[in-house]
């Protein structure tokens, strides 16, 4: 089978035709991203694709940044959340847990499948009717209830019939979505999900319509948290699905490239670098689910640790000392390529062979210019006029906003995305050392020969230094992140604190021979690197370790591999509880799809676990595009508690899962 894998990066958009049964790249193609508008360098990277190998491809798979970006943001459409059955002072009292908005915008309706009381019981419908006014300017509706294994959701589905019925507004299940008990947890998944529901929709339509431009009729499929992929129809359901999945097709691509048991993947970008962990051939997973700014949901994906150290990093300067920057600029090489003016604007700085408390190389960019700037105050509004023209140098920025170089600030555009700095990156380092030269080097060279005059070291030291300040911090974070899952736990602040104290230390005296102690921490699981730059600092850190770096040959473009070579994958729970209620006369309780079932047997509850299971987990695998052979696997786990040696063990859960495996055709 042939895909076409395209994934939307923060700095680039990589694009590959794969034979995923050959295990072997066709075409391949990078452009950068174009984050106003990312169908545009979608169809840049597609038309710089080889046609011939375009045309043996049977489907379009994307992993896009929309969703991550949206809730990091907090961007989004619409949506309004309604919980059943849920005391708003319990939502008050976890404020800020999960993202959930405070009592006084969420709309509560009694009502308890579980209770008793006919009374409480139901929900009062008539007067839901009566309050729909409020929800008619939505995009999306949220609905979730307490205990809905009771009804099976009875509730939600209810309220979804009368808002579509009376409003035609388009509304999100959370016990459709998950079926775990956290009914707070639930809500904020499923107002995430209401919210991403409009941009989800914006992408597919765009995207689509290009694709018609071009003359391609292929089936659309998106990759997800986990790294499977789903159908465009699914994920316009559930773009709640797609948070992170980035970098979930980087991982995916890494061990489609580099065949390993125990691994670490590190896939370092142009911004941050992503971690995952591989044991025994498996991704470990965020078993608690994604947690992504303000929100912590309920979907499952693979366990990804994120930090600032890419090659875009910003190399800064302060009172003659070098430091690595965890903000993004963009190098000076890059810059130059697109506006040439910049290299003779800094070959003037050079003669002037002078330095500045400010970085006087550095240089602003508009990135952004807001529809509405009546919120911003006149030296800013000066500035994203004059940026208008062109990037322009940090002296030639502050005289435009009418202020001296040494006070200039304008820190709200750069935190807002309006404006972004310009200055030397490690890129601009891999120019000079000849391991990557796709852009101007010229403008790399005068940049670190402004950094010789603020911090008296030579052209190579610099260099020299810029690679050890990212080795030491790859190697910092690749430490903290193991000792987190060794832990089990979020290490505290103090914690990675000294822990970082510790490894630079480590580093930094990793060569010398007068050292009275040899510390050092290892691991057995390979280092396997992808994305562009990770290969050149790899080595050094697997050295460190007492590892082995692994860097495929088409590791650049892992994460467009990843995302052409996902299969459709997903699994179904069903839980076996005891039965706490004898005067319903059954010991065993099912908790299914369709609600809960009685059982006096246990094997009897136990098969028809794995049947609820396996049905629903192929139906589940065809919701999600799966058109090829469903593949069922089904394990149980039995929690049985024995008092003493010798005593009677006490039935505690069984959970019966079963995973599926299927292919787009």
């Amino acid at each position: 089978m042939i895909g076409i894998g395209i994934d939307t990066g923060g700095t680039c958009t990589d694009a590959v035709v794969y034979d995923t049964q050959n295990h072997k790249v066709l075409s391949s193609a990078k452009t950068l991203t174009t984050k106003e508008d990312l169908k545009i360098g979608i169809l840049k990277a597609l038309r710089s694709l080889d046609p011939d190998a375009v045309k043996k491809a049977s489907y379009i798979s994307l992993s896009t940044t929309l969703a991550t970006n949206a809730c990091v943001e907090n961007k989004g459409g619409r949506a309004k959340l309604i919980m059943i059955g849920v005391n708003p002072k319990v939502v008050d009292r976890m404020q800020g847990t999960y993202g959930l908005p405070s009592s006084d915008e969420i709309y509560f309706l009694p009502g308890n499948p579980e209770e008793k009381d006919p009374a409480l019981k139901k929900p009062p419908w008539k007067k839901f009717i009566r309050d729909l006014e409020q929800f008619k300017d939505y995009d999306g509706v949220a609905i979730v209830q307490m205990n809905p294994k009771y009804n099976a959701g009875g509730y939600e589905l209810t309220a979804e019939k009368i808002l579509k019925k009376h409003l035609g507004v388009k509304c999100v299940r959370g016990y459709d979505l998950y079926q775990e008990i956290n009914v707070q947890k639930r809500g904020a998944t499923a107002l995430l999900n209401a919210r991403l529901l409009p941009v989800m929709d914006k992408f597919f339509d765009a995207t689509e319509k290009s694709l018609e431009e071009m003359g391609i009729n292929l089936p659309l499929v998106i990759v997800k948290s986990d790294g499977s992929v789903m159908s465009k129809e699914y994920a316009k359901a559930r773009p709640v699905e797609t948070l992170l999945c980035g970098p979930a097709a980087s991982v995916i691509g890494a061990m489609e490239l580099a065949k390993a048991n125990d691994a670490m993947i590190i896939d370092m970008g142009g911004t941050t670098s992503d971690i995952a962990l591989m044991r025994d051939g498996k991704t470990v997973s965020a078993l608690s689910g994604i947690r992504i700014g303000s929100w912590s949901t309920m979907v499952k994906g693979i366990a990804i640790d994120t930090f600032a150290l890419g090659g875009d990093s910003g190399v800064k300067y302060q009172n003659g000392v070098m430091y690595l920057d965890e903000r993004r600029m963009i190098p000076l090489c890059m810059l130059a390529s697109n506006y040439p003016e910049v290299v003779p604007q800094l070959e003037a700085l050079i003669t002037r062979r002078q330095c500045y408390s400010y970085p006087a190389h550095e240089f602003f960019v508009l990135m952004n210019k807001p529809k509405d700037m009546s919120s911003l105050f006149s030296k800013e509004k000066a500035l994203i006029e004059a940026l208008e023209e062109g990037p322009l140098s940090f002296e030639a920025a502050a005289a435009a906003a009418g202020a001296s170089p040494f006070v200039f600030r304008m820190q709200r555009l750069e935190n807002e995305g309006i404006i972004m700095r310009s200055g030397v990156t490690p890129t601009d380092i891999m120019h000079l050392y000849g391991d990557y030269t796709e852009y101007d080097a010229r403008a790399s060279k005068l940049g670190v020969a402004y950094l010789q005059m603020a911090t008296d070291l030579k052209e190579d030291e610099i260099c020299d230094r810029v690679y050890n300040m990212v080795r030491s911090r790859l190697y910092g974070n690749l430490v903290r992140i193991l000792m987190k899952h060794e832990s089990g736990r979020e290490l505290t602040d103090e914690e990675e604190t000294n822990l970082l104290k510790l490894t630079e230390m480590i580093y930094k005296t990793r060569n010398s021979a007068n050292r009275f102690i040899n510390a050092g921490m290892h691991t057995d699981s390979t280092l396997i690197g992808v994305g562009g730059p990770t290969g050149i600092f790899l080595d050094e850190v697997a050295k460190l370790l007492g590892s082995n770096a692994l860097v495929p040959e088409w590791g650049k473009v892992a994460n467009a591999i990843g995302t052409a070579a996902g299969n459709i994958t997903c699994s179904y729970s069903v839980r076996i509880e005891p039965n706490m209620n004898r005067q319903l006369g059954y010991d065993y309780c099912l908790m299914g799809p369709n609600g809960f079932k009685g059982f006096n047997e246990y094997n009897e509850a136990l098969e028809a676990a794995k049947t609820l299971a396996e049905t629903a987990v192929k139906e589940k695998a065809e919701s999600q595009g799966a058109r090829g052979e469903i593949k069922v696997k089904t394990k149980v786990d039995e929690d049985f508690y024995q008092v003493h040696e010798g005593s009677n063990a006490v039935f505690v859960l069984t959970v019966v899962t079963a995973e599926a495996v299927s292919s787009l055709v």
